[in-house]
C-alpha cells in the first residue's frame, strides 16, 4: 500500500511540474530573491538603528555650517595674496593681549585709505614652526619665508609678494597705523 501511494504522489507531483511554464519558474525565482533581498535590507536597517548611535546633539545645540574666514592667512601662503600691497598682522589669537591688537587693526581698517591687512595666528599648528617665542631672536631682516623668526607680535607689510616692512614693537606698529 505504501508503495502504491508514492508512485500516486510522484505521479500528481510530475502531472503538476508538466502545467507550470518557464516564465512562471523565472518568475516565482524573481520574486524569492526579491523578498529576500527586502528581508535583508531591513534587518541591516533594524541593527543599524539599535547599534548606531543618533548624530543628532542631544543638548539642544544647533550645528552650524564653517564659513571660510578671507582674512586669515597662514605663515606659507602671506606672500600670495591677490593684492599688490597690504599688512600682515601675526600674533597668537589666545594671547590675552590679542584684543588689543585686533582693536589696533580695527580702528586703522576704518581710515578712507586704509591698506587691506590679514590676520595670521600664531596658535595655528601650520605657523608654529616660525614663532621662537618672547625670548627667542627674531629675523627682522627676513625677505621670504624661509628666513622667518617671529615673536609674540608681528607687522609685515608685503609690496608685490616681497616683504618690505617687519615691524615688531607695539608702538611702533601703532605708529605705522597712525592710531
Amino acid at each position: 500500500m505504501a508503495k502504491n501511494s508514492v508512485k500516486l504522489n510522484d505521479k500528481i507531483g510530475k502531472k503538476n511540474e508538466k502545467y507550470i511554464s518557464d516564465e512562471s519558474k523565472e518568475m516565482r525565482n524573481f520574486l524569492i530573491i526579491l523578498f529576500s533581498i527586502i528581508i535583508v535590507v531591513l534587518i541591516v536597517y533594524g541593527v543599524s538603528k539599535i547599534f548606531i548611535e543618533d548624530d543628532t546633539p542631544a543638548t539642544g545645540r544647533t550645528v552650524t555650517a564653517g564659513a571660510i574666514d578671507y582674512d586669515k592667512v597662514s605663515i606659507g601662503t602671506m606672500l600670495n595674496r591677490n593684492y599688490s600691497e597690504y599688512y600682515v598682522a601675526i600674533y597668537d589669537e589666545e594671547d590675552p593681549a590679542a584684543v588689543l591688537y585686533s582693536m589696533i587693526i580695527t580702528n586703522y581698517l576704518e581710515e578712507e585709505n586704509a591698506i587691506k591687512v590679514f590676520y595670521c595666528d600664531l596658535g595655528n599648528r601650520f605657523n608654529q614652526a616660525y614663532y621662537v617665542g618672547s625670548d627667542g631672536e627674531t629675523n627682522p631682516d627676513a625677505s621670504n619665508i624661509s628666513e622667518l623668526a617671529l615673536g609674540d607680535l608681528t607687522l609685515i607689510k608685503v609690496e608685490n609678494g616681497e616683504i618690505t616692512e617687519y615691524i615688531e614693537d607695539l608702538d611702533a606698529i601703532k605708529a605705522e597705523f597712525g592710531v
